[in-house]
């Protein structure tokens, strides 16, 4: 009983050796978030950028890496702030800045007693 064990043991072991291939493609971590602090009490600024997606040019890769720099400064402020801070009502873009690869935003969220609400 022991040796069929062993032999299940082994086999599943090849298996899992053979399947696990270079064929997977790791993702790295580009940091997005460039800044953020208090300018009042009532006003959070949130620096961040956007990569846009992969093979777009022109006006659709401009638009794309805007997006992205937005979806990052949403992900940040739900992070820092209750759900009474909205980020898509109480926030907007001051600054957009597109670079040769990458989108940069400031944004910046506006609600009263915002230093309360984080959490």
């Amino acid at each position: 009983m022991k040796k069929i064990n062993l032999a299940a043991v082994i086999v599943s072991m090849l298996i899992f050796a053979a399947c696990s291939g270079d064929t997977v493609k790791s993702v790295q971590s580009v940091p997005n978030l460039i800044s953020e602090k208090f300018i009042s009490d009532t006003e959070y600024e949130i620096v961040c950028i956007g990569i846009p997606k992969e093979g777009l040019s022109g006006i659709q890769k401009e638009e794309s890496a805007k997006r992205a720099a937005l979806l990052n400064a949403y992900y940040y402020s739900k992070n820092r702030f209750d759900d009474t801070v909205r980020p898509d009502v109480d926030g907007k873009v001051t600054k957009f800045t597109m670079h040769e690869d990458y989108a940069e935003i400031k944004y910046i969220i506006s609600k009263s007693n915002l230093k309360k609400r984080l959490k």
